[in-house]
């Protein structure tokens, strides 16, 4: 009896003793088996401007995150086209197989976000990061409802291109960063001029000043917080369409032209910083060759005091169904929030940092003052100060469909010159939207 209850004892204890082994070796497989953690990135620029870099920075962010995690490899699918790419990740969402961390199209944040696609980041931002190192309005463009649900990467504000050597030559002094629109109006009225006796004007204010920078002009929003009400018959808005109005109106029916601007007949020209970084006119050749010495300061406002500028912001998320939301996590701290890797991105790249250590070093300083276009023509102040006054876009649901309508609608209406009695029909047209 005694022997038979050794002999079970020895076979029970034998059994734990492989059940140990064989659950240790499973956790020793496990933990050198290599961790995937899949990106979703599209090829070239977020701004439409060339760019030779495609995935030289993203590769080296990744290789950096890798050395610090051996047991992880970071994956990206290559080749997927900026204008592809907002289908390839509805459809990797659909299968269910989309990427941990993945860059959301700033036309279809809105969308994601009210759907349950990306994860809530408020708890990790809590105790990891201070929204305060962002500026307010690049942070604020990845905030849905109450909750934040990505990490601002890049931002793209428009400033004003200003023709130096036109402005001298008409003796005009150049605008400060507190100008008004009014002050832009009048300079554009005096440099529109007919400079050959020919009886046709050939000398021109400006060039690309639509309704979108008049609008952020009188700092006006369209929309409430919660896209319930619009805000478009109203005599600010008008006020504001009747600048473009009166800007058209200025050269009669001649259409301004790049070629206008890049021959140096045209004053003013706003411009994205990704296309100020890479202008080349006709479309693009080395901007060296630019025929006039420029400056750039931050766009004109109805009120001096209260400057606004338009900008773009591209985002990264974290999937609400990844696996790996630690490493998820830190992969997009080390994109968004980590100072080396976006200062490599602003030498790099087209846009601005989104960081204001990084937009105020000295890196950063050296940076433009030995750009083609000259150390006095954009500064680290002015871009610090543009990106301080930038104006972050509504975030509702169904914002950019209706955006894009009335994109269509305003701008119809200004080449018809029917604002006065289209606004109203604009603002019954969006309040059924809204509905």
């Amino acid at each position: 009896m005694i022997k038979k209850w050794i002999c079970q004892y020895k076979f029970l204890l034998i059994s734990i003793l492989v059940l140990i082994v064989a659950v240790l070796s499973v956790f020793f497989f496990q933990s050198r088996q290599k961790k995937i953690l899949r990106l979703g990135v599209y090829a070239g620029s977020s701004w439409d401007v060339p760019s030779g870099k495609e995935y030289q920075f993203l590769d080296e962010a990744i290789k950096r995150f890798e050395k610090r995690h051996p047991n992880v490899d970071v994956r990206y699918e290559s080749g997927v086209l900026k204008e592809d790419y907002s289908s390839w990740l509805a459809g990797k969402i659909v299968e269910g197989k989309q990427p941990d961390v993945f860059m959301v199209p700033e036309n279809d944040f809105n969308l994601l976000a009210s759907t349950g696609a990306l994860a809530n980041l408020d708890s990790y931002i809590k105790k990891e990061l201070k929204p305060s190192q962002f500026y307010r309005s690049a942070y604020n463009s990845g905030h849905f409802g109450k909750n934040q649900f990505a990490l601002p990467f890049e931002s793209n504000p428009v400033m004003m291109c200003i023709n130096n050597d036109l402005l001298k030559k008409e003796g005009i002094d150049l605008p400060t960063s507190n100008w008004t629109v009014k002050d832009f109006y009048t300079i554009c009225k005096k440099v529109t001029k007919d400079t050959d006796g020919d009886g046709i004007i050939d000398q021109y204010g400006s060039l690309g000043y639509g309704w979108e920078e008049a609008l952020a002009a009188y700092d006006i929003q369209l929309f409430n917080k919660m896209g319930t009400e619009a805000y478009f018959n109203t005599k600010k808005v008008r006020s504001a369409l009747s600048l473009v109005t009166k800007l058209k109106d200025l050269n009669g029916n001649y259409n301004v032209t790049l070629k206008d601007f890049d021959e140096g007949k045209v004053a003013f020209f706003p411009m994205t910083l990704a296309q100020y970084r890479t202008y080349k006119p006709y479309p693009y050749h080395v901007s060296k060759y630019s025929s006039f010495s420029w400056t750039c300061v931050g766009m004109p406002s109805q009120q001096s005091s209260k400057a606004r500028t338009k900008t773009s912001t591209s985002l990264y998320a974290m999937s609400a169904k990844t696996s790996q939301s630690k490493l998820a996590w830190e992969f997009l701290k080390l994109l968004c929030a980590d100072k080396k890797t976006q200062q490599q991105l602003f030498e790099n790249s087209q846009g601005a940092s989104v960081l204001k250590s990084v937009m105020n070093s000295k890196e950063s300083k050296n940076l433009l003052q030995n750009d083609s276009f000259g150390a006095r023509a954009l500064t680290v102040n002015t871009l610090d100060s543009m990106m301080k006054e930038a104006i972050t876009t509504p975030k509702f649901k169904s914002y950019n469909t209706i955006y894009e309508k009335v994109g269509y609608l305003i701008t119809k209406s200004l080449e018809d010159g029917t604002v006065e009695s289209d606004l109203s029909d604009i603002q019954k047209e969006v309040e059924n939207e809204l509905k």
